[in-house]
């Protein structure tokens, strides 16, 4: 039987005694129904996990004894940042989900021309927990042991001009002469990419020139025209496949892949 997992901030796995509180040991207590004497994983977003076996609880407290912390290699290779448009809260965080799923690092929540940004600084905070929690929950589903990082909002200029390494990739309709193969070509190995998922409605030839002067180059993702959830997963598992842990590109090195 597959262990539940639950998710540990490190000052509480390295107490002497162990815990989780809160949400987390209300779920475990209330709606998963876990008593003394069950076991489980904890993992801390250091990439380790411990097994461990409840031990005692309270109303809102579940302390643990631990088992010996393993070391688990289950994060790519790739260190894959996306940049997520706000779009309808739906998709959204269907994509903050299924990225994590997937094997992205980070997430860069952003804001263009064809995408909104119409809520006060509360409600972004509020949008701030929630996206937290279901990059966490999704964490837990897929076995991951680190948590990809979720970024303060931005614009879509401030992002372009954030400092990253590795290749910079901005999918366009209108490109139509160049897909991540062609890039593969020229880039057959690479530990980091960033990559921006259009708005519902894309992204302007404006914003394209302007993230091709940051270095960013324009890819095709084929004729058809796709929601931005559907590019966010297109992208991510093309992205994984030629560079990350999703295909043959790793164990070949140089010459897996044209």
């Amino acid at each position: 039987m597959t262990r539940r997992r639950f998710f540990i901030p490190p000052d509480q796995l390295d107490d002497p005694n162990p815990y989780i509180q809160g949400d987390e040991a209300r779920h475990l207590l209330k709606v998963l129904r876990l008593k003394v004497g069950d076991e489980v994983v904890l993992f801390d977003n250091s990439g380790q996990e411990c097994p461990s076996r409840i031990c005692a609880v309270s109303k809102d407290k579940v302390c643990f004894e631990m088992g010996d912390r393993q070391m688990p290699l289950r994060e790519s290779p790739l260190d894959l940042s996306l940049g997520v448009p706000l779009i309808r809260s739906q998709p959204f965080e269907w994509i903050l989900q299924k990225g994590t799923e997937m094997g992205v690092s980070s997430f860069h929540p952003f804001f263009s021309a064809h995408s909104s940004r119409n809520f006060q600084k509360t409600e972004q905070e509020n949008r701030s927990i929630r996206w937290q929690r279901i990059v966490q929950e999704a964490a837990k589903q897929c076995r991951r042991n680190v948590l990809p990082l979720l970024h303060p909002m931005v614009s879509f200029v401030d992002l372009i001009q954030q400092n990253s390494g590795g290749i910079k990739i901005i999918p366009y309709e209108e490109e139509s002469g160049r897909t991540l193969v062609d890039l593969k070509q020229g880039h057959s190995f690479t530990d980091s990419i960033m990559a921006l998922v259009g708005p519902e409605g894309g992204f302007t030839s404006e914003e394209v020139g302007l993230a091709e002067e940051k270095g960013f180059v324009s890819i095709s993702l084929g004729p058809r025209t796709l929601r931005s959830e559907t590019a966010a997963l297109a992208l991510i598992g093309l992205c994984q496949f030629l560079w990350g842990d999703m295909g043959a590109g790793r164990k070949g090195g140089e010459d897996a892949l044209p």
